[in-house]
């Protein structure tokens, strides 16, 4: 029995095919879209049929063997659920007409292929729809029995199908199982004369072979980063967040405490007396008196620490004035801890040269109220 259906039913047939597989498939999957190329062995299970003319045209029976062929697809994916390939195949059946001895013929065709795949990354099957076009070698010319066969014969092909395709390995690499019925159609004419209807044949096609991609394999995108936790409002800027701040609104930079509000720094503590020799970090004998006098008292408030800082007048350059400061201050810290002062209590000393002076550079007695000792208590 032969499949009579005109190409306009098939093109139909292909759209409704199309048309259920991209309404159940999903794009959201991100897919490998490298071109592939895809060798197969096949095997034809050709048809037969009989074609004549007209009174004057007896009929010719045609028988075709089953024959081993060869496939070849270039194809890509074009989305989730679409192939699309340019393939080629050749076939060399045995033909016999009107029942005499059997004659090489070569049978080949060149077209398209659409590929559907209905739910590709769970269920790695797909149905084929596809169209080719080729020729009939019908072989050598044989005149007896009222044969007569002449040219090649212009043929169309008609495929629809199913596949398997499994991938084994991380490349892409896949193996590829398909069937394919084909309708086949050959112009007679062209190897019997004017007059032969078409031959009609239901052709069965099993292949198996590799898909291989080209090109090295598609990255996974990497994931997204998780959103920043919110962080908890602190309007005012101070490191304590309005939540817990009991003094809101404090002019930013305002050192504050546990609650947000402004500690309150006793001012630095200008150690008077406490001079130098000119141009050394060496303690006058006035200083150290002025300095006995501070070791008494920090030794009766021993829960006090502090830091020690040092300024110099602006004469000489501010890189020199700024070490001559810091040898001062250490000259300072030694002299405290050698009266029993434990370095724990001096949280650090800092000399700052010339910088924040507190009066006039220009006449001798506003440098000497440059040149100072300041404590500052951190804790008590």
């Amino acid at each position: 029995m032969h499949f009579k259906q005109p190409l306009t039913a098939c093109v139909a047939g292909a759209l409704g095919l199309a048309f259920s597989a991209g309404a159940i498939a999903q794009d959201n999957t991100p897919q490998d879209k490298r071109f592939y190329v895809a060798p197969m062995v096949s095997y034809g299970f050709f048809d037969s049929d009989s074609v004549g003319g007209n009174a004057n045209l007896p009929r010719t029976s045609i028988d075709n063997d089953d024959s081993i062929g060869g496939t070849l697809a270039i194809g890509k994916p074009i989305t989730s659920w679409l192939n699309l390939e340019l393939f080629g195949f050749y076939f060399n059946p045995d033909q016999e007409y009107n029942g005499n001895d059997a004659q090489d013929a070569d049978l080949y065709g060149f077209g398209l292929d659409a590929l559907f795949f209905p739910a590709r990354d769970t269920l790695p099957v797909y149905g084929i729809l596809g169209a080719a076009w080729g020729k009939t070698d019908p072989g050598v010319n044989r005149t007896d029995s009222g044969v007569r066969l002449g040219d090649d014969a212009d043929t169309d092909f008609l495929d629809a199908g199913l596949g398997y395709m499994y991938q084994i390995n991380d490349y892409g690499l896949a193996v590829r199982a398909e069937y394919r019925y084909r309708y086949t159609t050959v112009d007679s004419a062209d190897v019997f004369g004017a007059g032969f209807e078409d031959a009609r044949y239901d052709d069965h096609i099993l292949s198996l072979g590799l898909q291989i991609p080209l090109g090295a394999p598609p990255q996974a995108a990497a994931p997204a980063p998780a959103p920043a936790p919110a962080q908890p409002m602190d309007s005012d800027g101070d490191g304590v967040i309005d939540a817990n701040d009991q003094c809101p609104g404090t002019p930013r930079g305002t050192e504050v405490d546990a609650r947000g509000c402004p500690i309150e720094k006793m001012a630095p503590i200008v150690l008077k007396g406490v001079t130098f020799e000119f141009d050394s970090a060496k303690l006058t004998s006035q200083a150290e008196n002025r300095l006995d006098n501070v070791v008494d008292a920090l030794q009766a408030s021993d829960d006090i620490t502090f830091r020690v800082d040092g300024y110099t007048d602006s004469i000489g350059t501010e890189q020199y004035n700024q070490g001559l400061s810091q040898r001062r201050v250490d000259s300072v810290r030694s002299y405290l801890m050698q009266h029993g002062i434990t370095s724990s209590r001096i949280t650090g000393t800092q000399g700052h040269g010339e910088s924040n002076p507190v009066a006039t550079n220009e006449t001798a007695a506003g440098r000497a109220q440059n040149r100072r000792v300041e404590l500052n208590v951190t804790s008590q």
